[in-house]
């Protein structure tokens, strides 16, 4: 008899061959297609090679062709870019069932020992998908009514099931699986990344008013704008009605802020038919800024704190940015009123001092009503908290500020570089 393809030491090693750590850099990881003027396409041919990949993968993981290097590279970069995931995803590609990754490595060894058996029976090699429709229906039957399906047109099903039907952007689901991805990927190796939560201003006005096909085209115009002016490796996806979210991998806050603030300002820029019916006369967008892990490191958590920002620009004027405040649970903190001076830019700054009042203290930051306009977010700052003589300035940045009446503004200050004695003390200072 031949000497059988399938053998199983190399299933065996397969499994255990440890996944390699996707680099931090921001690189492609699995969003939308670049600007184009013709997204709508890139998106398909997007979708149609990663399943294609995915069937590749199969048969290189599945050793149905003879591996060179090129396919053990290949084979490796899959598990790079998905560790978490790598052998839940081959066993739903082949099945359509979803496994913890834990029980799919083990069920993917098994899969492969039940190829090689078959193989070495019938004298040929069977291929993984043979084995696989033998193994989870006569084996262990999970399969019930089995149907075969051409790979193009499995691919053409998975491409219907990430994407939102109207703006062909990503859907919620696929949303809520990349985020928690992305978020266990910042826990294991460091890294950040920040969630926009965007809504349209005033949309069920424009709905009622110019009917929803008119609605649904503005949705589309607001999708494309997104895939336009964001990068490759950024997300972009339908959250639900005229919400969307989006994924910066890579970026705190601060970069994440401008590339909000661009987003807003191309939407306002915009035409869109009959926005004049609207406040303004123009159709804009409200954005929420939050970012992992500074702000939450839980997904439920870090959508919270979008929501928390969005909530915020949408109270004070909408067609604004705005940072999420602190989740005051993260971190105890107490009510601190005083007097206190603070100089913009920090200690290298050359502004004057100027006064603000103190509402609330903690070891993460400082709450304060300072002059409207006095502060912006994103500004260094540097708070001194106690009388001069104590010589004790602390260095923050303003991290969102919320309009207040008579001309003045509520602004959070997070500090930077605290140390445990500045920690120390500031918890000094709560318990008086």
């Amino acid at each position: 008899m031949a000497e059988n393809p399938s053998e199983p030491r190399g299933a065996s090693e397969e499994a255990d061959t440890p996944a390699q750590k996707p680099p931090s850099s921001r690189q492609p990881a699995g969003g939308p297609p670049g600007p184009s003027t013709d997204s709508g396409k890139l998106m398909d041919l997007y979708l149609e090679e990663s399943g294609q990949v995915q069937q590749n993968l199969i048969e290189i993981a599945g050793m149905d062709v003879e591996r060179d290097h090129h396919q053990e590279a290949l084979l490796a970069q899959g598990k790079a870019s998905k560790p978490e995931t790598f052998y839940s995803d081959l066993i739903y590609t082949l099945t359509h069932l979803r496994y913890e990754e834990q029980e799919a490595r083990v069920l993917w060894v098994n899969l492969l020992t039940h190829k090689y058996d078959l193989s070495y029976r019938l004298g040929r090699n069977v291929g993984v998908r043979v084995a696989a429709l033998d193994y989870f229906k006569n084996v262990i039957g999970v399969l019930d009514d089995v149907k075969i399906i051409d790979a193009s047109a499995y691919i053409e099903t998975a491409q219907l099931a990430l994407t939102d039907g109207l703006t062909g952007v990503f859907n919620h689901r696929y949303f809520q699986d990349r985020l928690l991805r992305d978020i266990n990927r910042i826990k294991e190796e460091g890294g950040t990344l920040s969630l926009l939560m965007m809504d349209m201003d005033h949309f069920k006005t424009y709905n009622d008013v110019n009917g929803h096909i008119a609605g649904d085209v503005a949705l589309k115009e607001v999708a494309a704008l997104l895939r336009r002016h964001l990068k490759k490796e950024d997300l972009v996806a339908r959250y639900g009605g005229e919400e969307f979210a989006v994924i910066l991998w890579g970026l705190d806050r601060y970069p994440a802020h401008t590339v909000a603030e661009r987003i807003r300002s191309v939407v306002e820029e915009t035409r869109f038919p009959n926005e004049k019916v609207l406040p303004g006369g123009r159709l804009t967008v409200s954005i929420g800024l939050a970012e992992c892990p500074a702000d939450a490191e839980d997904r439920g958590d870090l959508i919270s704190a979008a929501d928390r920002g969005l909530y915020i620009a949408k109270r004070t004027g909408r067609n604004r940015v705005e940072m999420a405040p602190p989740d005051q649970r993260r971190e105890r903190r107490g009510r601190f009123a005083r007097h206190i001076a603070y100089r913009v830019g920090g200690a290298a700054g050359t502004a004057p001092p100027q006064e603000a009042l103190t509402l609330n203290l903690s070891t993460g930051g400082v709450c304060l009503l300072a002059a409207s306009g006095a502060l912006a977010v994103g500004q260094l700052v540097e708070v001194q908290l106690a009388a001069p003589a104590e010589d004790k300035a602390l260095p923050g940045h303003v991290v969102w500020q919320v309009p207040r009446p008579h001309e003045q503004c509520q602004v959070g200050v997070k500090f930077v570089n605290l140390s445990a004695e500045d920690a120390r003390w500031i918890e000094t200072l709560m318990g008086h």
